[in-house]
C-alpha cells in the first residue's frame, strides 16, 4: 500500500491572495483610527467642561467598529486562532465598553458617586489597563501572523518587483523612524521650543502610523519572497517555503509599539493630558522599541528579495 504523501493537498501554510491582503490592510488603518479614535474620546468625556452625550455614545460606536475591524483581520488566521482571537476581541470590547457605560456620564452615572467608591474606581483602573495592554498585542500578534504566511506561488511577483517594493518598504520604515528620532532630538535640544512641543506629538503620531504600515507591508514582501522556489536565494536562515520567526518577532515588535505610542502621541497632539498605561517609561520604550524595531526590519527587507531573476511559477524539485 502506498504511503506516498498527497501532493494535491492544499498547503496549510498558504495565506491570504492579494485582494483579502489588501483588506486585511484597510481593516488594519481602520482599526488604528478608531482605537486612537477611542482613546482620544475617552479622555475628553472625562473633561469637566464636557457634557454631552455625544463623545461617549461615538466612543461606544469607535470601540465596536474597532472590534470589527480586528475580527477582519483574523479572517486569514487558522480557524482554532480565529476562533480563540474572536473570542478574546469580543471579551475585551465588552468589557471597554462596559467601562465607558460607568465611567461617562451617558446613561445618568454621578461622578460623585464613583468619587466615593474607591474599590469600584480600582476594578475600572484595572480593566482599562488590561485592555489597553492586550487589546494592541492581540491585534499585532494576528496581523503579524496572516502577513507572514505565504503567497500562492502564482501570484508571487517576479525578484525585480519584489526588489522595487522592498526598497519603498525599507524607505518606510527609515522615514518613521526619522520622524520620531529628529522630533525626540529636537525636544532635548532645545527643550523651550513651544512649537515642538505643541506640533511635535502630531509628528510624532504620523510617523508611528507610517511604521506600523510599513511594516506589514515588509512582512509580507519578505513572505512573498519565501513563496518563490527553493533555489531562489533569500533572507534569513529559515528553509526556503517559510517566512523567518526573525521577521515576523520584528514587525509585531514594530506594530505594537507604533500603537501605544501613535495612540499616546494622538492624545497628546489634540491638547489633552497623556492617559498613559505605563506612564512615561513605557511611552519611552514604545518609541524605541518601534525606532530599534523599524531599523533592523528595513535592513531584513532590502535583503529580503532573490537576487537573480528566476520566474515565480517555477516548480521546485
Amino acid at each position: 500500500m502506498s504511503t506516498a504523501p498527497d501532493t494535491d493537498a492544499p498547503d496549510a501554510r498558504i495565506g491570504l491572495d492579494a485582494r483579502r491582503m489588501a483588506l486585511t490592510i484597510v481593516a488594519a488603518v481602520v482599526f488604528l483610527a478608531t482605537w486612537i479614535g477611542a482613546g482620544i474620546l475617552e479622555v475628553k468625556t472625562q473633561d469637566s467642561s464636557v457634557s454631552s452625550p455625544g463623545p461617549s455614545l461615538l466612543r461606544l460606536a469607535l470601540i465596536a467598529v474597532s472590534g470589527a475591524a480586528a475580527i477582519t483581520i483574523a479572517r486569514g488566521l487558522r480557524p482554532i486562532p480565529r476562533s480563540v482571537f474572536i473570542v478574546v476581541t469580543v471579551v475585551l470590547c465588552a468589557v471597554e465598553a462596559l467601562k465607558s457605560i460607568f465611567t461617562i456620564d451617558t446613561f445618568g452615572a454621578d461622578f460623585a458617586v464613583l468619587a466615593d467608591n474607591p474599590a469600584l474606581i480600582t476594578a475600572l483602573g484595572v480593566l482599562n489597563l488590561i485592555v489597553a495592554v492586550a487589546f494592541p498585542i492581540v491585534v499585532a500578534l494576528a496581523l503579524a501572523a496572516v502577513t507572514a504566511r505565504l503567497v500562492p506561488v502564482a501570484e508571487a511577483a517576479a525578484p525585480a518587483v519584489l526588489r522595487r517594493r522592498s526598497r519603498a518598504a525599507a524607505i518606510g520604515l527609515f522615514v518613521a523612524v526619522g520622524i520620531v528620532l529628529l522630533v525626540w532630538l529636537l525636544r532635548t535640544i532645545f527643550v523651550d521650543a513651544l512649537f515642538l512641543f505643541e506640533y511635535g506629538d502630531a509628528f510624532n503620531a504620523l510617523g508611528a502610523a507610517a511604521g506600523i504600515v510599513s511594516a506589514v507591508l515588509a512582512l509580507r514582501l519578505i513572505a512573498e519572497s519565501r513563496s518563490l522556489p527553493a533555489d531562489a536565494p533569500a533572507v534569513g536562515s529559515a528553509p526556503s517555503g517559510t517566512t523567518p520567526r526573525s521577521a515576523r518577532t520584528l514587525a509585531f515588535v514594530v506594530i505594537v509599539c507604533g500603537l501605544y505610542l501613535c495612540r499616546e502621541s494622538a492624545i497628546l497632539a489634540v491638547g489633552y493630558p497623556p492617559a498613559f498605561t505605563f506612564g512615561y517609561s513605557g511611552w519611552v520604550v514604545s518609541m524605541f522599541g518601534l525606532v530599534l524595531g523599524s531599523l533592523v526590519l528595513a535592513i531584513r527587507t532590502l535583503n529580503c528579495a532573490p537576487t537573480g531573476d528566476i520566474a515565480p511559477t517555477a516548480e521546485a524539485g
